[in-house]
Formats: structure tokens, C-alpha cells, sequence
């Protein structure tokens, strides 16, 4: 074992699990193959991080790919490295395509029973997958859905007292809806699926947000989900991620995720699923507007004040509707003042993160 590896596994208190030696392991056969799908491009300084706490879980029948999507640093030779340490790990080496066509060229060769996702810059608790097939086969379960903390480092990072809630058939989409509108998490990393309800589809590729309806496809495949407030996925927040910085043009995407989100949902007749689609794709100008205000823009070429003048006569038209949704009080709020007066509602949001920087 390298000094490396060895260091990484005693910093991380956030995800607390004896060593294993995942050499000669005994995997009793009656255990479900779970896949891991790891894309990877560019991440040589945190990749045996995230890899590292997949291979050491307590769960030992585990299939782990990793996408090396074209990487130009060492990335991909350290794929090759991981590889030759664990006979469970597979890995691909393609032409950059982006985040969405690394995990579909996983989902092409994948062979578990149960299938999920980890971005190659986070990591997951020690006992992750152990945990969910746990809740799986005590509450019937086809799907778990844990929470997630975002960090900046493998810092302690304790637990809530345990918090457990089942849905079955269409209260699992009714659930996602709501909670997509209300918090906008959707990540699909923070699932464990079964097989069938992510082969059937696939990421739209050279996209951002391809999560949104790519979740609600394959959940819409479930038919019974158990979720847990329980913290076993660490977004690490490097500040050059997907979702941080200042406004770029690939965030405009969004538009594209909500309104493909918008048409799935459509004609649904269960519960508020239909009307939280309309939500979802009314609340893409107030997104843009709020990343905006917290971030800047980073994208040189757009103008901001053309830009920001658009999106908020878009976001005014849609104001009703944010307002009868179920939207925190604290959005409700925003919504209310980028719709009165924006540049003094921006002016607070950045004195507000300054307060809490």
C-alpha cells in the first residue's frame, strides 16, 4: 500500500471505516453486483481520493469503471495504475466528449444489478453501499436516495439523527419534483438505481444539468424508493467545478434540462407532478439571475446588463407561479425582489456573502 493511499484513508474522519485488504476478499455469491461509474478527465491530484474510497467500502461486490474522457494530464495513467491494484476496476479511455458521454460509454459495458455515479473529484463514506442495500432489502426497496455534504476539504463531518421516508409508484416522481423545485438538487450521484432503470436511457451529451430529466427517467423506472438524510456523498468544492464560478454560456443548458424535464411531465395527472415540471422550467431565468447575483459572470463575451435586463423581464412574467410553489420563504423573497428591483437586490446578495465567506 502506498504512503499516499495510506495518508488519504487516515485524513478522511468525514467517512470513519477500518482498513480492508481488497485482495483475495471472500464475496459470498448471493451479494448484487453494484457498478460504480466514474468519468475522469483532468483530476490527477484528487482521482486516488474518490477511487480509493469506492475501492475500500465495506460492500466488496463492486464493479468500478473509470471513463478516462480524454484526459492531458496524468489522469488516465493513473487509471491505468488503479486498474492494476484492483482487479474490480475497468477501465475505458475515449476521446473528450464531456461528462454526459463518459457516463453513457460506462453505461454501456455496465454489469451490476444496482448502478450509480461519483464525480472524480468527490468521495463517498466507507460504508456507502453497504448502507443502502441495507435500507434496500429492510424497507423493500428498489432505489436509495442518501444526502450529501459539500466540503472543501476531508473534513469531520458528522451525522444527523437518522431520517428515513419511503414512496412508492408515483409519489417517487411527486417526491423528486418537489424537492428539485424546492432545494434544486438533483445530482444523480447521490443514488444507487437499479440496473433497469438506467440502461434504458441515456445522458444527453455535450450538455450541463443532464441530470435533471435523466434522473426523473430513471426514477420514473422505480417502484419503491427509501431515502435517508444521512451524509455519504462529498461534493468536494474545488471552485473550479460545473456549478461554481460566475455565469458562463453553457449554463443557458438549464434551459434545455427544464424544458425536456417540462414535456416528460406534462400529461401526468398524479398529484402536483405536472404543474412542478411548469415550476421547474419558469424558475430557469431566476436560477441564471441568482448565479448572477452570487457569482458574477465569467463568460467575457455576454453583456451583462443586455442579459440581465432579458432575464428579468422573463423571470416578472413567471413570478406568479414561482410564488404558488412550493419555494422556500427565502427564494420567495428573491423572487420578489430581483422582480422589483434587481441591481439592489444583487447589491445584498453580495454584501450577504461576504458575511458568510
Amino acid at each position: 500500500m502506498s504512503l499516499e493511499r495510506e495518508i488519504n484513508n487516515h485524513m478522511n474522519s468525514a467517512m470513519p471505516y477500518m482498513r480492508a485488504n481488497n485482495t483475495g476478499t471472500v464475496v459470498s455469491s448471493k451479494e448484487q453486483l453494484v457498478s460504480v461509474i466514474v468519468p475522469v478527465y483532468n483530476v490527477e491530484k484528487y482521482l486516488r481520493r474518490c477511487v480509493y474510497s469506492i475501492i475500500d467500502q465495506t460492500y466488496k461486490k463492486l464493479e468500478i469503471i473509470l471513463v478516462d474522457d480524454g484526459a492531458q494530464d496524468k489522469s488516465g495513467l493513473i487509471c491505468d495504475e488503479l486498474e492494476k491494484e484492483d482487479d474490480r476496476i475497468k477501465v475505458i479511455h475515449k476521446k473528450n466528449g464531456g461528462l454526459s458521454s463518459a457516463r453513457n460509454a460506462g453505461i454501456e459495458i455496465v454489469k451490476g444489478d444496482y448502478i450509480t455515479f461519483v464525480d472524480s473529484d468527490d468521495w463517498i463514506a466507507g460504508d456507502t453501499y453497504e448502507y443502502c442495500m441495507m435500507l434496500m432489502k429492510e424497507y423493500a426497496a428498489d432505489v436509495v436516495e442518501f444526502n450529501y455534504k459539500n466540503v472543501t476539504s476531508q473534513e469531520d463531518v458528522g451525522q444527523p439523527k437518522e431520517a428515513i421516508n419511503i414512496f412508492a409508484g408515483k409519489e417517487i416522481l411527486q417526491y423528486y419534483m418537489t424537492t428539485t423545485t424546492t432545494t434544486g438538487s438533483y445530482s444523480v450521484c447521490r443514488c444507487l438505481f437499479p440496473r433497469e432503470a438506467v440502461i434504458t436511457h441515456a445522458f444527453r451529451e455535450g450538455k450541463i444539468n443532464e441530470d435533471l430529466d435523466f434522473k426523473y427517467e430513471a426514477l420514473s423506472k422505480c417502484n419503491r424508493l427509501v431515502t435517508t438524510n444521512q451524509h455519504k456523498y462529498f461534493y468536494f468544492q474545488s471552485g473550479n467545478s460545473l456549478s461554481c464560478g460566475g455565469l458562463k454560456k453553457r449554463d443557458f443548458d438549464l434551459y434545455e434540462a427544464a424544458d425536456t424535464l417540462c414535456e416528460l411531465t406534462k400529461g401526468e395527472n398524479f398529484g402536483t407532478i405536472a404543474k412542478l415540471g411548469e415550476v421547474k422550467k419558469a424558475r430557469t431565468a431566476f436560477s441564471l439571475l441568482s448565479k448572477i447575483a452570487f457569482y458574477g459572470i465569467q463568460d467575457e463575451s455576454l453583456e451583462k446588463e443586455r442579459l440581465v435586463k432579458r432575464l428579468i423581464q422573463e423571470h416578472r412574467e413567471n413570478v406568479r407561479l414561482l410564488l404558488s410553489a412550493p419555494l422556500p420563504l427565502s427564494r420567495k423573497v428573491l423572487c420578489i425582489a430581483f422582480a422589483v428591483n434587481y441591481p439592489v437586490a444583487e447589491w445584498i446578495v453580495q454584501q450577504y456573502r461576504k458575511i458568510v465567506r
